[in-house]
């Protein structure tokens, strides 16, 4: 098993993607909330912050939880079996520094003295020419979803990080950053307990031309991109089928 990485970041890979939607006639909406999703007819209307549309088949790439938030018609018997279980959040500070910190790409952080669970100095797995000179290292950090991690402003979290970054790397001092980043997602990390397989739900639902896909379906694996990618294409070959 090999660990690989797309030259110049993922971007390019969602940006194509983006791109043959396109082609294909579809379109991409970014930064559209979905207001209402309801079955009319045999057809399904989508109402969002962007204007309404109506389809033969919905994808929901929602945790399951929120597909059934989202879709009250979904009965009590699927709600039971799948609106179900926990997850963490994820948060990702990105720092872009004047110079290499480390000799490691990949570092765990297993105390709990420390507010970050992973230092990932990127560029020393992919070259700084590939971004522009930077030298990038991430602080990455999985939460319960109330934790205050994520309603923090990103200088709230580097105030906080900065000490224990220190710690571990007495040469770094906050001078060195040129430019940072904050990302956080909910539901980012399935908690998967002994019961955790009888809950995973089947791509389609018992409401025609209603199907999920979200990460709490990668099963046995663990989150990743790769894992989405097959979970897709399984999901393709189902419709199409």
């Amino acid at each position: 098993t090999q660990l690989g990485y797309m030259r110049g970041g993922f971007q390019h890979l969602y940006d194509s993607l983006a791109e043959h939607v396109q082609q294909a006639g579809g379109k991409v909406l970014l930064g559209t909330r979905v207001e209402k999703v309801e079955q009319q007819n045999g057809r399904w209307r989508i109402e969002s912050s962007q204007g309404s549309w109506t389809f033969d088949r919905v994808v929901s790439t929602f945790p399951t939880r929120l597909t059934c938030r989202m879709i009250p018609a979904l009965p009590e018997s699927y709600r039971a079996q799948y609106d179900w279980g926990q997850a963490y959040g994820a948060h990702c500070l990105i720092l872009s520094v004047s110079k290499k910190l480390t000799d490691s790409y990949w570092i765990n952080i297993c105390d709990r003295g420390y507010p970050f669970t992973g230092l990932f100095e990127h560029t020393n797995f992919r070259l700084p020419a590939e971004y522009g000179g930077r030298h990038l290292l991430y602080l990455g950090s999985y939460r319960a979803m109330n934790d205050p991690l994520f309603t923090m402003s990103k200088e709230e979290v580097m105030a906080e990080y900065f000490p224990a970054l220190k710690r571990i790397i007495p040469a770094f001092d906050e001078t060195l950053v040129t430019e940072s980043w904050a990302f956080h997602a909910p539901f980012a990390q399935p908690i998967v307990t002994t019961e955790y397989k009888d809950h995973i739900p089947p791509l389609n639902t018992p409401l025609e031309g209603l199907w999920v896909a979200n990460m709490f379906q990668v099963y046995p694996h663990d989150r990743g991109q790769n894992y989405s990618l097959a979970l897709a294409e399984k999901l393709v070959k189902q419709l199409l089928s």
